[in-house]
This record gives structure tokens, sequence and C-alpha cells, in this order.
């Protein structure tokens, strides 16, 4: 009897025995994953970075993003090559940073085309525009400004309205393109101002804003910088800016809110994200430099000639303005009803 309870007290120490070993090679294995994690946040950065733009070279976005990151190449003392992957609405360029890997090494021009209009419009994209990426700051919002030919008898936007109003569908309005931030705004514009105006899609700001001149339609939802030489030359008259505020590039233009829509707000924005997992140590680090280069005047400058404001913030911060930003844009897809695919 006294053999038998040896023998179970001994098999039973011989299995304590295992279990202690795998435990403690189980927390060790955990320690030594976890150190290139944390080793590699220390030695961050220790080789170029890339900064990838959704659009061709020379555009807003790719000048907007060169010179970000010829101050964050001096900053972190490495290069931060711009490498521009056009195509889809910059969705291209948004799925191919949402599959490298999280280190921090490879950066998204982030904005509404690819986070925000892009999601709203295509159920078939390999990314999420929230859970796919690590956000690090947002670099600057312009809105967009409402203009029309300066032969329009309407002064001001209550009374192009109200001539929408009287005669349904026969004014249209102009944009760069089908599923563009314009595009967007002209559709939440009809439904908030309870109007019908038809949709003109051009190839490009170019030609719309030729049309526009010439009388061919009445409305256009333009960035500012572009259209600024002709509201100044008297050729387009701006009705109203689509952000909160007041634009400094156009002080004397009310907003939508200011000229008879509570509530209507639309902006281009732009920013900077990471793959999702990347090591928080990093998005801090990131952060805190490319806050640091916002506050450059030679980059304020810059950021600002699309007519915007700097938008510096915590990467907590951007994290919240694009769970209510996102939706936003799917909202304004489904009141059109517009074509997803």
């Amino acid at each position: 009897m006294k053999t038998v309870k040896l023998t179970q007290f001994m098999t039973r120490l011989r299995a304590f025995k295992s279990v202690s070993r795998g435990f403690v090679t189980l927390i060790a294995g955990g320690v030594l994953a976890a150190t290139p994690l944390i080793s590699g946040a220390q030695d961050f950065p220790n080789k170029p970075l890339k900064i990838v733009v959704g659009f061709p070279p020379g555009g807003g976005s790719d000048l907007m993003a060169r010179a970000v990151g010829e101050q964050l190449s001096k900053a972190l003392n490495q290069p931060v090559v711009v490498e521009n992957k056009p195509g889809a609405g910059s969705s291209i360029a948004a799925s191919f940073v949402a599959q490298s890997k999280p280190d921090g090494y490879t950066m998204l021009f982030a904005q509404a085309a690819n986070l925000g209009i892009a999601p709203a419009l295509r159920d078939n994209l390999n990314y999420d525009p929230i859970k796919s990426f690590a956000p690090i700051t947002r670099l600057t919002s312009a809105p967009l400004v409402i203009v029309g030919p300066s032969t329009l008898q309407a002064k001001t936007l209550k009374e192009l309205i109200a001539a929408a109003a009287a005669k349904p569908g026969a004014l249209s309005y102009g944009s760069p393109g089908a599923g563009t931030a314009g595009h967007l705004a002209g559709e939440m514009f009809g439904s908030e101002a309870k109007i019908k105006i038809v949709h003109v899609p051009y190839k490009g700001q170019s030609a719309a804003i030729t049309d526009m001149i010439g009388g061919r339609v009445e409305m256009y939802f333009s960035t500012l910088a572009v259209i600024k030489p002709h509201v100044e030359g008297g050729k387009i008259r701006a009705f109203a800016v689509t952000s909160a505020e007041r634009s400094p590039a156009f002080p004397d233009v009310p907003t939508v809110a200011e000229a008879g829509i509570p509530g209507f707000e639309i902006e281009n924005w732009y920013g900077l994200v990471a793959p999702a997992g990347t090591p928080p140590a990093i998005i801090d680090r990131l952060n805190k430099e490319v806050v640091k280069i916002l506050k450059d005047p030679k980059i304020v400058e810059e950021l600002s000639k699309e007519g915007g404001s700097i938008k510096p913030d915590t990467p907590e911060q951007f994290a919240k303005f694009l769970e209510v930003d996102v939706p936003r844009w799917r909202k304004i897809v489904k009141d059109a009803k517009l074509e997803t695919n």
C-alpha cells in the first residue's frame, strides 16, 4: 500500500516539474518574442522611411507629402521617400500600406479620398478605414467653396437655392469626376437644401471650371486654391464655403450654415497613418516629430496653399475624428442612393 502511494507521489512530482518547465519556457518565449518590438521601438528609425501617396506626382497631395517628408527626414536623420501609387480614388495606396509591415517605416498619406470616400463607394476594398490603420496625426483640413458663373442672376446662396427649388432638376453642378469630394458635397448639399440639382461629372477640374465659366453648369464645389484666381478676376462668384468657420482665403464669403443650411459642414482633410499594429512608442515618436514640423512657418505656408488650416492632433484625437468622419461619407452615399460596387 505504501509502495503504491509512493509511486503515485513520484508520478505527480514528475508531472509538476514538467508543467513548471513548460510554464517557464512559455514565459521566456513571450519575453523573447516581445524583445524585437521593444528593441525596434528604441532603435527607430535605423533605415529609410516611406510615405505612400495615392495620386500622381505634382498634385496637391504629393506636394504636401514631400514638404512634410523633407522636414521629417531632417528630424529623424533618415531619408523619407515619397512613393506614388495612384488609382482607384487613392485606395490602391491605402491597400498597400494596410498590408505593409507594422514597423513605422511605411506610412500612408491619408485623406478623405482613401479613408472616407473610397470605402463609402466600394464594398470590395481589402482594408478597413479605421481598423487597418494606426493614426499618427492630421496635417490640414480644407473646405470646398460653392461657386457659380458671375452671369447667374442669383447673387447669394439663398437665392441660388430658391432658383433650384422653383425649377427642380433645371440647375446642374459640375465635379472633377464621380466619387470625388466635389461630387459628394453636391449630393449632400442637394439633400440638406431639399432641392434637386443634376450632377455633371468631368475628367478633372479644368474642364469643369471652363464649362462653369461658360455657363454650361450653374454650380461647382471647388477647392479654394484652384478657384481663387477666377473669383478675384470676377469670372466666378463665390457663394459659400463648406467649413464650420469662414476661410482666411475668402473672409467675406459666408459658410453654408451662415447662408441658410444650419449644421452643413464638409471638408477635405489630410493626415498620416501607419499600418495597424505599429508599436505605440513608434507612433508617438512620429506624432511628436510631425507636430513639431507643423509649427514651421514654411510648412504652414505650403500646407495652407489649398486654403485650409493646420490641424495637428494626437493619435487618439485623430482616431476619434476618423470614427466620426468615415460614417459621415457613408451616410452621404446612402442618402443620395449612389451606386456602390
